[in-house]
């Protein structure tokens, strides 16, 4: 039995695009805590995503009851994982797999325009439901709330599937170029559906940036739909300019920042909708879904593990090559002839992604709900520092927990908090927007610095007010990681102004040689004249402490703490003040096993 076409097969498609882009996502961090190193992880990584190539035999042994058991497994193994207080690495990735075998068994059986339309529509839902959550994903949170929202998910796809099963099937299945959903799910995590990577890369709030991109993926289903019913010269046409399009727009919207990103990002979604109806609709060679399983697991494979695993392992090409060529492959699916569907008037359309666009009452509400940031003053010449390299918000057990990092720094009671290591879309994160979450919740205002490829960087939160905040970028050698550090001014009452910094060193052979660059050029940054303190994780053994010879003084040493590891490796991360600067009640909370670091907390009084 085959889905029927368009208006039935969408909405099974969309709940389950919501669906699975959530676990996608928790695949990151799980993957990352694999044993083995970069090897260790590239095995995992792949073992999970060639798994999809069951969904052949699976066809072939269930003939037309495979998508329903599918969506059946699907449901058990996404309520399992709630029931746990930390998913298991296994049953996550397990989960993550039987996800995309269902997603392609879907599409597979679907006519191409509602394949179309249910993976765009499920974009817009996807991103709407973690606008609610400032970007931190329900697999991951306790409590009642969660839980609801995981048995309406399931509940909508058991719903979907019943109703859409039952109905005739279509006579032009997408068949065998499912499989192009792996590539365009991959762009979608790093991209396309990250209101993170929006936000960090063109400075808006989460909400703004998650309307951005539902009103991108709504525009996308009406212009994939005239496409699909364009006459087939025009609509190869379309399909041609798409492809330069999406590229061009997500690699600007890579290399460069500013609020124009939102509207780059808003461009590939419509350049993607438009390769997608293609790539969906061209005439399948043979109906099945065939090697189309293997192709979207290695498509999604290739588009996201590489780059991500650049920073760690560095491979020929810039990390930026690998989502342009999953462009490149949907391009090759779109470049193929298609039949014309019957005309439709363009009110059809609309009304399709009319019945989404009450997904962007969800980033209204988010805007509405965010709170004003708190304005304290600190005790009468001190103030409370803490730093930490907080690991993505991402736990010693491969969950993602900024409500654990944030009751940290509650305990704490500190004025000022800089954070290392603050992930804002990384995959390896759980596409989690650390920055932004924290901010809201801990009703704090923020500096950010970008380092890497400006989802992964410095923080710092304070409760007093900022002065003079800047972002810079320090030399990073031949490391193919950009490093950067975040600066503050902050008046501290009866003891006048001090310059605050930090940011986030590694201690590799190829760096070696920058190290002192870095050093020397975050003391020009901080210009000399005002008292400063530098803080952060800055790889720095004991015997390479270059402080003491620039004119700074470790508060470790400084309050006889010098021997205490700040890990579970040697002393690591340093808290440095200048001259003027006189650090007290040092402690290192070792309570705090978040992540694989722990916060240094001190009280800094500047001389007067």
């Amino acid at each position: 039995m085959h889905i029927r076409p368009a208006a039935s097969a969408s909405p099974l498609i969309a709940v389950l695009t919501m669906i699975v882009l959530e676990l996608l996502r928790a695949s990151g961090p799980l993957i990352d805590a694999s044993p083995g190193g970069p090897a260790g992880k590239a095995l995992v990584a792949l073992a999970v995503f060639t798994a999809p190539v069951l969904a052949w035999p699976l066809t072939a042994a269930l003939r037309g009851r495979s998508v329903a058991a599918a969506v059946a497994t699907l449901i058990a193994a996404r309520l399992a994982l709630q029931a746990f207080p930390t998913p298991p690495p296994a049953a996550g990735l397990a989960a993550a797999a039987i996800g995309m075998i269902t997603l392609v068994l879907a599409v597979a059986r679907a006519e191409g325009g509602a394949a179309t339309i249910g993976l765009l529509c499920g974009v817009a839902l996807d991103v709407a439901l973690r606008s609610l959550s400032a970007t931190w994903d329900v697999v991951w949170q306790p409590g009642w709330v969660p839980w609801l929202v995981t048995a309406a998910e399931c509940g909508a796809a058991a719903a979907a599937a019943r109703w859409t099963l039952r109905r005739p099937g279509t006579d032009r299945p997408c068949g065998p170029h499912a499989w192009v959903v792996g590539p365009f799910l991959g762009l979608c995590v790093l991209f396309l559906a990250n209101p993170a990577f929006v936000a960090s890369q063109a400075g808006l709030t989460t909400p703004t940036a998650s309307g951005a991109l539902i009103l991108g993926a709504l525009f996308a289903v009406v212009v994939a739909g005239e496409v699909r019913h364009a006459p087939e010269r025009h609509a190869r046409y379309a399909g041609l300019a798409a492809a330069p399009a999406a590229g061009g727009a997500v690699a600007a919207a890579l290399l460069t920042s500013g609020r124009h990103v939102a509207i780059l990002v808003i461009a590939a979604q419509l350049a993607a909708g438009v390769l997608l109806a293609r790539g969906l609709s061209a005439t399948p060679s043979r109906n099945g879904v065939r090697a189309a399983g293997l192709g979207a697991g290695l498509g999604f494979l290739l588009t996201v593990l590489p780059y991500q695993a650049y920073y760690e392992t560095p491979l020929w090409v810039p990390n930026g090559f690998w989502p342009l060529a999953s462009v490149a492959a949907l391009a090759v699916a779109a470049s193929r002839r298609v039949p014309v569907a019957p005309p439709r008037p363009l009110a059809h359309e609309f009304r399709l992604a009319g019945a989404c666009a009450i997904a962007l009452l969800a980033p209204v509400v988010a805007l509405v709900a965010t709170p004003s940031p708190v304005t304290e003053q600190p005790s009468r010449g001190r103030l409370k520092l803490l730093s930490w390299n907080v690991h993505y918000g991402v736990s010693g057990a491969a969950a993602v927990s900024p409500e654990a990092v944030a009751r940290v720094i509650e305990h704490s009671g500190a004025d000022v908090v800089m954070l290392q290591e603050v992930s804002r879309g990384w995959p390896v994160g759980g596409g989690l927007d650390l920055a932004e979450w924290l901010s809201r919740r801990l009703r704090l205002r923020y500096v950010w610095a970008p380092g890497a490829d400006g989802q992964l960087g410095n923080v710092i939160l304070s409760r007093i007010p900022l002065r003079d905040a800047r972002a810079g970028v320090l030399p990073h050698g031949r490391e193919p990681i950009r490093h950067s550090y975040a600066a503050a001014t902050v008046a501290v009452p009866g003891a006048g102004e001090l310059r605050l910094m930090t940011t986030h060193l590694r201690d590799r052979a190829e760096n070696a040689p920058a190290r002192p660059e870095q050093i020397d050029a975050l003391l020009k940054a901080w210009g000399g004249g005002r008292p400063a303190v530098i803080a952060g994780d800055l790889d720095l053994r004991p015997s390479r402490d270059t402080g003491r010879g620039k004119g700074f003084l470790s508060a470790q040493d400084a309050t006889g703490h010098g021997s205490e590891p700040t890990t579970d490796r040697p002393r690591i991360d340093r808290i440095w003040g200048s001259d003027g600067v006189v650090f007290s009640d040092f402690s290192i909370m070792r309570e705090a096993t978040v992540s694989g670091r722990f916060p240094l907390k001190v009280t800094i009084a500047p001389a007067t």
